[in-house]
């Protein structure tokens, strides 16, 4: 039985959303009495809220929300709103109304413009996931359009496009052997936005206000009038139109409206499909499938239909929604497949057995997974893993968005707050530090040093945040004045720095293993900050927090023992839930070079969550609040995708 699923599609004028429930069933979302809300905010009183087709063209706009994601904040009758809280006013009620309508908290897929450049589409991604304080997945539009259409035979082609607000964007579909293959891609700046503002002003300066057809405001406030009456033209020959004085009311009527789709959409779709025929690897069909809310226009059609067979897609403002979820269900993305391979020679020795008695007949079966693994694991009797027969490893391009949808969100942990900072971090997201390669570090010890071994072998991708205690930020201590990541002192602050690493699927076992024994074993020396690890054991009694920080011996011709020098504040543990999923473990940061003076305690806690490790370091004055803090960032985690399991 599926697990419910919302997907949501967020555009420049409307945004729509459909839920596929229990029993595998798929209907849109009805939002606050409509299934396409627009996909702006206004304000009202000093407060933006969502935006209504009824309000009145004074009220202050903010445009689509979607063309803000590189505002960090926008200050709103003098008060400062980020993106994050600004995003929650406009998709909150779209996940209450699908909680409402499920019954239950579903998965939450989200469509993104497959042109969005991949920093682009992860800024966007942790933007909904700080939002909704939920786990966020996207679904590139391209993919989302190929699963909605029907299923094609292998070797069947067509083109579908997608008519938005602000582009239209083609993909050339052939039916390939797991599902559709997208062989081109092309796009074109002019959408339905574009069109209702020319349909605004030829109807303001018919009506007798051509002032009114060059007022930004009235766009606002008239566009979305327009659209609406536009879609109705596809069951009327003409629909009266109310705009806020001093118009009133305005008649639109489908022959004016087709007049100028004519002119408007015909070079449009000529300039399109001819850049699609030019990036398509393969010959394509001319048979063309229309989505979007200007597909319900008869001049969109009409235009399109000079270059082959048109079908509008039922309910086509939600066909992404529905595509989506239809890609999150399928076992695999088909759409970047290769197409059919010719023979290099002639097949004649088909059923010759290869080593171990497998015809090459059996192997084809297999996909071309090579004859030895086939061997192993048919002739052997091997239950095959997961690395060989179930989910693959993560793609490079998708472990920045699984890590960053991982991650606590900022006010997901009491009593700290999210830091930025101005260097030493992602380009597209000023809270987050990503490693890879070579840089990673050890979630071992102190987590200062680079991973070596398994570890390192088996580390694909490190993402990290710091919350610093709202105490610490509100007197700007030493800690809350760091600039840069790098130059930042853990040990003079209150604060907890959490990092969720991606491993290979094959690697889990390794890399958890070699984190264990190297914590049996953590260097105490002067480049490390946290010394003296004490290891939190997954049963049996808690050792309690070290007793002192180990200093480096210092060099003498004296045969009288070095006597560690004993902390002056051991506070009593806090204690730490502990299971075979969790490794924790505690040490100090001595008083000689922390930023406090004094000794500071650390308490980290690593969780294992599919492929994925979640590491919580929380530094204290004293060891209790230490391992409460760092268990409050464990749990602030978001659960791993299921791609990730």
């Amino acid at each position: 039985m599926p697990n419910p699923v919302l997907a949501i599609d967020v555009g420049a004028c409307t945004l729509s959303a459909a839920v596929r429930d229990a029993s595998g069933r798929v209907t849109p979302l009805l939002i606050d009495g409509t299934t396409t809300p627009p996909a702006r905010l206004v304000v009202q009183a000093g407060q933006p809220r969502p935006a209504r087709d009824s309000d009145p063209v004074t009220l202050a706009q903010l445009g689509p929300l979607i063309e803000r994601l590189d505002v960090p904040s926008l200050v709103i009758d003098g008060v400062s709103w980020s993106i994050e809280a600004l995003t929650g006013l406009l998709l909150r009620p779209v996940l209450e109304a699908a909680i409402d309508e499920l019954g239950t908290t579903p998965k939450i897929v989200i469509v993104v413009p497959s042109t969005w450049a991949p920093e682009l589409q992860r800024r966007f991604q942790r933007i909904v996931h700080a939002a909704l304080t939920r786990t966020v997945t996207l679904t590139p539009s391209d993919k989302a359009l190929a699963y909605a259409l029907p299923a094609l035979p292998v070797g069947a082609g067509l083109i579908a496009v997608d008519c938005g607000a602000t582009e239209l964007s083609a993909i050339a579909v052939i039916g390939g052997e797991r599902g559709p293959r997208i062989i081109g891609r092309a796009q074109s700046d002019s959408g339905g936005d574009i069109f209702d503002r020319f349909l605004l002003a030829n109807a303001l300066t018919d009506a007798g206000f051509p002032d009114q057809a060059l007022d930004a405001r009235w766009g606002f406030a008239g566009v979305p009038r327009i659209r609406a009456a536009r879609e109705a033209l596809a069951d009327h020959d003409a629909v009266t139109v109310h705009l806020p004085r001093p118009v009133g009311r305005i008649t639109l009527s489908e022959q004016e409206v087709d007049a100028t789709g004519d002119r408007y959409f015909a070079t449009q779709f000529s300039d399109l499909l001819t850049r699609l025929d030019e990036s398509a690897t393969e010959p394509i069909s001319h048979r063309l499938m229309l989505c979007g809310g200007l597909a319900y226009d008869p001049g969109v059609p009409a235009a399109a239909r000079v270059h082959g067979p048109v079908k509008v897609m039922a309910n086509p403002q939600h066909v992404l929604c529905r595509g989506a979820l239809a890609f999150d269900a399928a076992p695999v993305d088909s759409t970047t497949d290769p197409g059919p391979r010719p023979l290099t020679e002639p097949d004649t020795d088909t059923d010759e057995p290869v080593p171990g008695g497998i015809s090459k007949r059996t192997l084809a079966l297999f996909g071309g997974v090579g004859a030895s693994v086939v061997v192993i694991a048919v002739a052997g009797g091997l239950a095959l893993s997961a690395a060989m027969t179930g989910v693959p490893d993560l793609r490079e391009p998708d472990l920045p968005n699984v890590a960053a949808s991982v991650l606590p969100a900022n006010q997901s942990i009491t009593g700290v707050s999210l830091r930025s900072w101005t260097d030493g971090v992602d380009t597209t997201d000023a809270t987050t530090r990503s490693l890879s390669g070579t840089d990673v570090r050890s979630l071992a010890c102190g987590g200062t040093r680079p991973a070596a071994g398994a570890e390192a072998d088996g580390m694909r991708w490190q993402s990290s945040r710091i919350f610093v205690s709202d105490d610490t930020a509100a007197d700007a201590g030493v800690g809350a004045k760091a600039t840069s990541w790098d130059n930042f002192d853990p040990s003079a602050a209150t604060n907890v720095i959490v990092t969720a690493a991606i491993v290979g699927r094959d690697d889990r076992e390794s890399v958890w293993q070699d984190i264990s024994a190297s914590n049996q074993r953590c260097p105490s020396t002067k480049d490390d900050l946290v010394r003296t690890i004490v290891v939190i054991p997954q049963t049996g009694p808690d050792p309690g927090p070290p007793s002192y920080a180990q200093e480096m011996p210092v060099a003498s011709t004296s045969r009288t023992p070095t006597t560690p020098p004993t902390s002056t504040t051991r506070a009593p543990q806090g204690g730490v839930t502990m299971s075979t999923q969790r490794q924790a473990w505690r040490g100090l940061t001595p008083a000689s070079v922390s930023g406090t003076g004094t000794d500071m305690h650390v308490t980290c806690v690593l969780d294992i969550d599919g492929v994925v490790l979640k590491r919580s370091c929380a530094t204290a004055e004293d060891s209790g609040t230490a391992d409460h803090l760092a268990q409050q960032a464990a749990v602030a985690f978001n659960p791993a995708p299921e791609i990730t399991r």
